[in-house]
């Protein structure tokens, strides 16, 4: 989840920015563990459910 702060320091709406873990059915497929920020702003995230690691990334607003 991401919650953007307004200039007046309240919270925005949240914003789910990275999803998939689970099944529609609520099962797990993986289970994010940990995460680090890279230096380019993207972000890696450990998933030891699935033995894996994500690189999350973005492109700025138009």
């Amino acid at each position: 989840m991401f919650v953007p702060i307004k200039d007046d320091g309240t919270a925005g709406d949240a914003e789910v920015f990275a999803e998939g873990w689970l099944t529609p059915s609520g099962d797990y497929m993986g289970r994010p563990i940990d995460v680090q920020m890279l230096g380019d702003g993207s972000l890696l995230v450990s998933d030891d459910y699935a033995g894996a690691i994500y690189r999350i990334s973005y492109t700025g607003a138009k």
